[in-house]
Formats: structure tokens, sequence, C-alpha cells
């Protein structure tokens, strides 16, 4: 696990799959549109 990012602090370009199984970038997906990005530790995990 890494640490966190300061608060303000740019996203890093990364890919993830999605549930559809496609593969997504943040450099691409910037290109085009607006992106919120948000994160939670997983279904049934305390937090």
């Amino acid at each position: 696990m890494t640490d966190p990012l300061p608060l303000g602090s740019k996203a890093p370009a990364f890919k993830a799959q999605a549930s559809d199984g496609k593969t997504y970038s943040l450099t691409e997906a910037l290109k085009s549109k607006h992106v919120a990005l948000v994160f939670y530790p997983g279904n049934d995990t305390p937090g």
C-alpha cells in the first residue's frame, strides 16, 4: 500500500479495467471530458 496523495494533488496517470471488461485510461478520459474520481475501500470492508 502506498501513502495517500496530499490534498489537492493531481491524480497520477493510470489504467483500470471496468466491470464491462474494457480498460479505461485517465489520460485518455481527460482529453475529451471532465473526470471525477471516487475511491472506496470495497464492498463489505470496514471504512
